[in-house]
């Protein structure tokens, strides 16, 4: 097995493991043409799916499990947009691969012809200029785009002119954490074939953790015992699984009361008691000067001290208030 130097960030690791049958699916989905959108929890894998199925469409990994592909596209073909807002740069970041294509022809002040000159040239034209000649470019190019873009639950009613016009344009990949439920994205949601990511099996998850541990080697007397804790730790997202054993590669060595504090560093979801708090010292507050009566102004003087100490003391110990759920070892 490969050994590589303790310096090496695990966190960049660009093992593929499981997800097999959504890479089939989005690759056919592109190749056919349909937009196709990735969804699912921080870290659990939508870029790196993206990433593969690029590498699969444009031939450079051959994945036999998913039969011969019947056309390759050409990888200057498809293009990555790491963020549609803000809109300017989306806009750029597609124009650039349009200008490399010569789909888009800008004179540069000065002659040259590399896109460092160019950019400034096509800054000028501003947002809605640049976005006009991206669309005209797309629109007359005799190439067929992909167009993969992260970040889609980050969108404004801004994005949405251009955002639809690739949709017209190219095919789109897309992913996002969430999708917003408001009637101005209903149709652009609408346009895509949703692929939900959920979290890896854990025997999948297991076999990521053997791998990485083996390529990123630790200094632990008890590696099964860390294996398991991360294991239960990232419950099967496989960034939160690299972000554990780049936390384990830091420590030299790593004890045992080091490896069963992974499940305190888990990023779990947390309760916050501090609203309710704040409601039922108010609710109690209001109680009381009514009960009294408005006429009193001792009491309310009284009273109006209470919450205002109440409130201090949320302040000043808001965490503990926090709960947040531990997982059963």
């Amino acid at each position: 097995m490969e050994r590589v130097l303790r310096g090496e960030d695990v966190r960049r690791d660009q093992a593929f493991f499981g997800r097999e049958e959504q890479l089939f699916r989005l690759v056919k989905n592109l190749s056919d043409g349909r937009h196709t959108l990735l969804t699912g929890e921080y870290g659990i894998g939508k870029r790196r799916l993206m990433q593969e199925a690029r590498l699969v469409l444009s031939g450079e990994r051959l994945r036999l499990e998913l039969g011969p592909m019947k056309s390759l596209w050409p990888r200057e073909n498809m293009l990555t947009v790491q963020c549609p807002v803000p809109r300017g740069t989306c806009v750029k970041e597609v124009g650039e691969v349009l200008f490399r294509n010569g789909d888009i022809r800008v004179e540069s002040a000065d002659g040259r012809e590399d896109w460092g000159a160019i950019r400034s040239r096509f800054t000028e034209l501003g947002v809605d200029g640049m976005e006009s000649e991206v669309i005209r470019a797309l629109a007359s190019s005799p190439r067929k785009y992909i167009v993969f873009v992260a970040g889609l639950e980050r969108i404004t009613v801004q994005c949405t002119r251009f955002l639809d016009a690739l949709l017209h344009l190219a095919v789109v990949c897309g992913s996002a954490t969430a999708t917003r439920d408001l009637e101005a994205f209903r149709c652009f949601w609408s346009s895509f074939e949703r692929l939900p990511l959920t979290p890896l099996p854990e025997q999948t998850a297991m076999r990521m953790v053997r791998h990485l541990m083996s390529k990123y080697p630790l200094d632990t007397s008890d590696p099964a015992m860390c294996a398991r804790e991360i294991l239960a730790s990232a419950d099967g997202n496989p960034f939160h699984i690299r972000n554990l054993v780049h936390r384990a590669r830091t420590r030299h060595p790593l004890l045992e009361g080091d490896i069963r504090a992974f499940r305190q560093a888990e990023e779990g979801q947390f309760f916050n008691m501090g609203p309710l708090y704040m409601i039922c010292a108010g609710v109690l507050a209001a109680a009381k000067f009514f009960s009294s009566g408005p006429d009193s102004r001792e009491h309310y003087i009284y009273y109006s001290a209470i919450a205002f100490i109440l409130y201090l003391t949320f302040r000043a110990f808001r965490g503990f208030f926090i709960f947040r759920p531990q997982r059963r070892k």
